[in-house]
């Protein structure tokens, strides 16, 4: 099984302040956004605050939520006659900065600060605590006030980046390169009843789908014989699917199986349709990136991104020069297991993308990181697929034990 050093990782991501004015809605798409992330199994830390208010409109007590544990401390000193608004209690504070130091000593996932206030402008209240996470890497978000951009910029020494407050501009900030974990940390530790290496498929079965993945070419680059093999059937599904981080294609194959054995369930319901017809019409050029069947007849003019182009199909370096120009964008599910997808996906621009085959996870998950369109294989006969993958069968003999489907955004 694959190392720690064999592993594929995610490129850093630099410090993000998420700007807000106080008509926008910056402050609360950060809130959701940690909620979503922490819902799907990441391990959020920080703070978010919840403000109340009177019937006059004055600010009558501020609390900070604990992302983690999502214990409340109120900020807010007791009013006294005659107060307007409501006073911060500096003791308060202090208490909530212990949420930034457990993210920090846990290596959390992700630290969200919701304000970064006067008294962090002037390097006081939670600076210490966000420039620790900062320092130790670890990405971090913050709602910045408009005003306060250039305070925030010497704050950060030019390193940070501004980020709208859209759920949209969040999740490219998050990037496509965690969308590995993002699948893996969805799959649960039920056991595999069934791992298949096939000359041209490789198949995980699980207790409630089956997973396919494209088999790499024995002579692919970085292919090694995979270890524990004899051993791989009964191994939790998770564990399994923590392959797909692998750099060796062997491995990263079980791994997108194994993900592809809990998404793509016998029951899964969506539509069944072509999924190289799947996107709607959009202005700029169609681009497919790995080459397809009857590609004229089913998307009509069209240009190729291909490994080892023919005549008239672009090569792979084409892609950062293609993919900007938008349009409708058909990447193969053989990109996702040799993660090249996370490059494709980062140059789409404003194309509209399918991930299409076999191979492809069915996951709502994967549509924040800009798939519109998942269109892939569930089966129905595992034995039967499981038969048409030892004997080395293409798609053609598998589409007898399985049938096609597509999730939409």
């Amino acid at each position: 099984m694959s190392t720690h050093s064999n592993a594929a990782a995610p490129p850093r991501l630099p410090p993000a302040a998420v700007l807000y004015t106080p008509a926008s809605e910056g402050r609360s798409a950060l809130a959701a956004f940690a909620g979503e992330l922490k819902g799907r199994g990441w391990r959020i830390g920080g703070l978010i605050q919840e403000v109340s208010y009177d019937e006059a409109g004055q600010r009558t007590a501020i609390d900070a939520v604990e992302v983690d544990s999502g214990r409340r401390i109120s900020l807010t000193l007791p009013a006294t006659p005659g107060q307007e608004g409501c006073l911060l209690d500096p003791s308060a504070l202090a208490e909530a900065s212990g949420a930034l130091r457990r993210a920090v000593g846990e290596g959390m996932d992700l630290v969200v600060v919701e304000k970064f206030g006067e008294r962090e402008q002037a390097g006081e209240g939670l600076a210490a605590e966000i420039l620790e996470a900062m320092a130790e890497g670890i990405p971090t978000l913050v709602a910045v006030p408009a005003g306060a951009v250039d305070a925030w910029m010497r704050f950060c020494g030019g390193l940070g980046v501004l980020v709208a407050g859209n759920t949209e501009a969040l999740w490219r900030w998050w990037g496509p390169h965690r969308l590995y974990r993002d699948l893996a940390l969805g799959v649960d530790g039920a056991p595999a009843r069934r791992v298949v290496v096939g000359l041209n498929w490789t198949l995980v079965e699980g207790p409630e789908g089956c997973g396919l993945a494209q088999t790499p070419n024995r002579d692919t680059a970085g292919c090694r014989p995979v270890s524990g093999t004899g051993g791989l059937a009964g191994r939790p599904l998770d564990q399994l699917a923590g392959l797909i981080h692998s750099w060796d294609p062997f491995e990263a194959a079980i791994g997108t199986a194994a993900v592809n054995a809990h998404y793509n369930r016998y029951d899964l319901e969506g539509d069944d349709a072509d999924g190289l017809a799947s996107l709607p019409e959009a202005d700029g050029p169609t681009t497919v990136v790995g080459r397809f069947p009857g590609l004229a007849k089913r998307l009509g003019e069209h240009r190729v991104i291909e490994r080892r182009p023919a005549a008239g199909e672009a090569p792979e370096a084409a892609a950062g020069w293609l993919l900007p120009q938008g349009g409708r964008i058909v990447v193969t599910a053989a990109a996702l297991a040799d993660h090249s997808l996370p490059g494709l996906l980062a140059s789409r621009g404003a194309g509209t993308v399918a991930l299409v085959g076999p191979g492809t996870p069915l996951s709502p998950r994967l549509h924040a990181y800009g798939i519109g369109a998942l269109a892939g294989m569930v089966v129905e006969d595992p034995e039967g697929a499981a038969a048409a993958v030892t004997e080395g069968g293409a798609v053609k003999a598998l589409k007898p034990h399985t049938r096609r489907l597509t999730l939409k955004a």
